[in-house]
């Protein structure tokens, strides 16, 4: 695969394709699509707002402010309203959460999770979702067990792994079962086999 990375959420976007059909579609859409750009990624303003708020350690109404500079035509608005909700009273600390790029089988994944955050004295390394369409637990569990493989000793000790699916103010912990290295390294074979023939 050369110097080519995928990115965690490209990786979770082909783990949900219902078929073979798909998942080679979304295959061809990484290997073609060019290299990124900060202006195709929609949701770079919202996810750098929620960053920046707790990275300086404020209060949540910070967030309203970072975003308000962010937010071209209040087409965040909805996200903000959800992730203030989701914060509600809890008491929340910011630690770095960590990065890397892992190998799986010789598949390059670089993998980002935005948030480190102490949510009422337990660590958590958190990946965000924004999409319209709500987060299969399914999906949330390879993620955040991809996360934890890549990261290793960078995540504190006791951490939970988890994607926050922001619109939905769900917070999806893994749960590590017995077969979840084996689906994860299935979907990985399948990736790399889609990538050779693309």
């Amino acid at each position: 695969m050369d110097s080519t990375r995928i990115s965690l959420t490209d990786f979770v976007d082909f783990v949900g394709r219902p078929s073979m059909t798909g998942k080679l579609a979304k295959v061809r859409d990484i290997k073609h699509r060019g290299p990124y750009t900060a202006t195709g990624d929609l949701y770079r303003p919202v996810r750098e707002a929620i960053i920046r708020t707790h990275a300086a350690s404020t209060t949540k109404w910070e967030l309203r402010d970072h975003l308000t500079r962010a937010n071209a035509g209040g087409r965040f608005d909805n996200i903000a309203e959800a992730y203030l909700g989701w914060w509600g009273q809890r008491r929340i600390e910011w630690f770095e959460p960590g990065w890397q790029i892992g190998s799986l089988q010789g598949l390059p994944i670089s993998v980002n999770p935005e948030l480190g955050l102490e949510i009422e004295g337990r660590p958590h390394v958190i990946k965000l979702y924004f999409k319209e369409d709500p987060l299969p637990h399914t999906l949330s569990d390879i993620a955040a067990r991809l996360m934890a493989r890549v990261l290793g000793e960078q995540t504190p000790r006791d951490a939970a792994i988890a994607v926050l699916d922001v619109r939905r103010k769900r917070l999806l912990c893994m749960h590590d079962g017995p077969d979840l290295d084996i689906l994860l390294d299935a979907e990985v074979a399948a990736f790399t086999a889609l990538w050779a023939q693309a």
